[in-house]
């Protein structure tokens, strides 16, 4: 291992886990049960604090408070938000110096960016006490699952080798987490037996992925009947679908806890391992429900409480979570917790199929499951109402296969819709290493 990707790793810890890491953890660790009355003092006084400094040093938010003639006074509870507009991508993007606070910019900010889901890529700076408080926050959703630094393997989509690689090793040990990080990338059909031997000498406990390279994972092991079991899977960054959940869970007989956020660091859901109930994080920001046309489904919009270097209020996630109730409960759940509960997350989609009725389908990782000859899916489209279903197979793909494909594709699109099983040698990874399940090429003109 190079010694410059050793000490890279250990900065990022140490950058991580600042002077206020460990305050902050034992911080959250209590006011994850807050009563509700306790949450909403702890909302108010946080949210008077933030709004006052957006008021006297963020040169947006001065010119948006002038205009309503409004002061920070007027918002004392999250209710109060309602008297600002909402904030979302494309005015940032189009204020993006503006929201930035001269006060709290320095050298030790962060820049993050989105991958452009909403076919427009975002820029978002973060301060070092952010980045500490957000670190904390998953610390929290990790410990509460027995994960207090367990030997772990990551597929996250990192760029861990060069892509052009062709031999092992495709990872590297980052000694600052016990972390095995892999490369998603190359893990192929061929490279498929590499990795398993890897992990078998390696010996983790926790599995870190998203659900398509942990459902990619499964197939392997599945594939060359090898059982392997961990404590826990944490899966984040994409929508984890029900069948692909229990897929992943039966072959590696291991509870998955998921999690969701995004790259605004605006709204954090976590899922607990003793309910097994998504929880919002009452305590990392304001979420607000926003209603759609669909009874129980609402639009995320966060309001960040720990960000002073950019804050965004209100802020439009344009993602969607299934709850049947908006309010803060009175009765904790049973994992004590009084964080509202959400049913579902229809996270961001990163790609769709146009069916020939003009229905726009974004979800297909379920399609291919249960279809157990068949390693990988992806779909590829360049005409309306016709796709071409590109599918990695172990060698033993029947017609029988092609048909139940063709059925699920049909019964999940449209009745309408022309299918075309191709079977190929390998299926590329996109640009960040992560598995793209629908490639859709007119979307591209």
């Amino acid at each position: 291992m190079k010694a410059s990707f050793k000490v890279q790793c250990w900065l990022k810890r140490l950058y991580r886990r600042g002077f206020r890491f460990q305050k902050y953890l034992q911080m959250l660790r209590h006011s994850q049960f807050h009563t509700p009355e306790q949450l909403r003092q702890y909302q108010n006084q946080a949210l008077h604090k933030m709004v006052s400094h957006c008021y006297k040093n963020v040169p947006f938010y001065q010119d948006l408070f002038r205009s309503l003639r409004m002061l920070p006074g007027d918002i004392k509870t999250p209710a109060d938000l309602r008297k600002l507009p909402f904030l979302d991508k494309k005015t940032v993007q189009e204020n993006y110096d503006k929201l930035i606070s001269k006060k709290h910019y320095n050298f030790l900010c962060n820049m993050g960016t989105t991958s452009g889901s909403t076919g427009m890529p975002g820029r978002f700076i973060r301060d070092y006490d952010a980045i500490n408080f957000e670190h904390a926050i998953v610390w929290r959703h990790w410990q509460n699952s027995g994960d207090f630094g367990k030997r772990r393997i990551s597929l996250r989509g990192e760029i861990i080798v060069p892509a052009a690689q062709t031999h092992p090793p495709f990872w590297h040990y980052n000694s600052a987490n016990q972390e095995l990080q892999m490369s998603s990338y190359h893990l192929s059909r061929d490279n498929s037996v590499h990795y398993i031997d890897k992990i078998l000498e390696f010996q983790p406990r926790v599995l870190y992925c998203g659900p398509s390279m942990g459902y990619v994972l499964a197939k392997f092991f599945k594939y060359h009947q090898v059982d392997y079991r961990f404590d826990a899977i944490f899966t984040s960054s994409e929508s984890l679908e029900a069948d692909v959940r229990a897929y992943i869970e039966t072959v590696f007989q291991s509870p998955i806890i998921d999690w969701y956020g995004q790259a605004e660091r605006v709204v954090a859901i976590g899922e607990n391992r003793v309910c097994r109930c998504y929880h919002i994080q009452e305590d990392y920001s304001i979420v607000e429900f926003l209603s759609t046309s669909e009874q129980n489904r609402y639009e995320l919009v966060g309001t960040q409480l720990h960000n002073y270097v950019m804050p965004l209020l209100r802020y439009r996630t344009f993602d969607y979570v299934d709850s049947r109730s908006g309010l803060i409960p009175d009765v904790a759940c049973q994992c004590g917790s009084h964080f509202r509960t959400v049913e579902r997350i229809l996270g961001r989609s990163y790609g769709y199929l146009l069916t020939p009725e003009g229905y726009h389908i974004a979800i297909t990782a379920h399609i291919p499951v249960g279809v157990d000859n068949v390693i990988e899916a992806q779909f590829y489209q360049e005409k309306i109402g016709e796709v071409t279903l590109k599918v990695l197979t172990n060698g033993r793909f029947t017609e029988m296969d092609r048909e139940r494909l063709v059925s699920n594709t049909l019964k999940h699109t449209s009745p309408f819709m022309k299918v075309n099983v191709v079977e190929v040698d390998d299926i590329p990874r996109g640009p960040n290493g992560k598995f793209i399940n629908i490639i859709n090429k007119m979307s591209l003109n």
